[in-house]
């Protein structure tokens, strides 16, 4: 392949951003090797001092070392914060490995090829128990598009049988629902969406769990003509509904018996906590989701105790009742 000279800079860019970093760096007679080694192109000095030149003016990051040679420094994502997203990724369970492992590659074609090496190790959680559903991707961009074209969707929904099977829910009964929101909630996506009149306001669906999601040629109801959605704000909801329940939102006393409990309270309602001081005790007020509240009360009963409300000690009361039966 012939080569011009706008392709010679493209291409001295691709061995700077593959061969190159703070620490690394190539002479003009390196660069000019590898554009022969990869490419079978043969340039001059000039023609690399020019493209370089060029590329500075701009605004890409190159460098001239002290003692001679050219690095990329800045990029699109620098290894920092490709290491994060990085470490996401392979914590999510919400994707295959395989996916994981194909956008960490991706990620990493940003960084040089010696800091792609720090990297290596996160390959081995791709072992993680993870969801096998592969069309995550592609239901969150249906999903999407149904939103922005203020449209319905259609969807099977799974569930598992007693064998540890994956069945769908309702013998393959096909949901049609009016999208809202796509959220992420401690790894895991959600679509809140509209179903029927007759069933809580807002539903969540968890995204590896739709199956054949098709837009439908229906306009979606309005959140302000669905009953309860009218003044509807979605950081009040997710700072209500910490593990994504359709239930109620109530109001709620808590006493904290360990000082560390504060540490929970606080990890999950952030500054929507009213905290009272009374006869050396220390209490706090939150505003949860009935369901939500239950199950994470569950996780710290031996450091937090509920005062209020009367029917959620009542459920915990009768919970730690039958669980105790199982173990006498």
């Amino acid at each position: 392949m012939i080569y011009g000279k706008k392709e010679i800079i493209i291409l001295i860019y691709r061995i700077l951003v593959e061969y190159t970093d703070e620490n690394h760096y190539l002479t003009q007679k390196e660069i000019i090797e590898k554009l022969n080694t990869l490419y079978g192109v043969e340039v001059e000095r000039k023609s690399v001092a020019n493209s370089i030149s060029l590329l500075q003016e701009l605004d890409y990051d190159i460098n001239k070392g002290e003692h001679g040679g050219f690095a990329l420094f800045s990029r699109t994502l620098d290894d920092t914060e490709i290491k994060f997203i990085s470490d996401a990724l392979f914590s999510s369970r919400v994707i295959t490995g395989k996916q994981a492992l194909e956008i960490s590659n991706k990620l990493n074609s940003f960084l040089s090829k010696y800091q792609r090496k720090k990297y290596t190790y996160l390959y081995k959680s791709t072992d993680l128990n993870r969801t096998s559903n592969e069309k995550v991707f592609l239901n969150l961009e249906i999903i999407e598009e149904a939103i922005e074209n203020n449209k319905k969707i259609s969807f099977k929904y799974l569930t598992y049988d007693e064998n540890c099977k994956p069945v769908f829910r309702f013998n393959g009964y096909k949901f049609v629902v009016s999208p809202y929101y796509l959220v992420n909630n401690f790894g895991k996506y959600y679509c809140l969406a509209h179903y029927k009149e007759k069933y809580h306001p807002l539903q969540s669906y968890r995204l590896e769990y739709m199956v054949d999601v098709e837009v439908v040629d229906e306009d979606r109801i309005p959140m302000k003509e669905v009953s309860g959605l009218e003044d509807f704000e979605i950081t009040k909801y997710l700072n209500e509904h910490i593990y994504i329940f359709s239930s109620d939102v109530v109001n709620a006393k808590l006493e904290i018996l360990e000082s560390y409990a504060m540490q929970y309270v606080y990890e999950y309602f952030g500054k929507n906590v009213s905290l009272m001081k009374e006869n050396g005790k220390t209490f706090v007020s939150v505003k949860c989701s009935y369901d939500a509240l239950f199950y994470w009360v569950l996780q710290y009963s031996n450091c937090i105790k509920v005062l209020e409300p009367k029917e959620l000690i009542d459920r915990l009361k009768e919970f730690f009742d039958k669980e105790s039966k199982k173990y006498k």
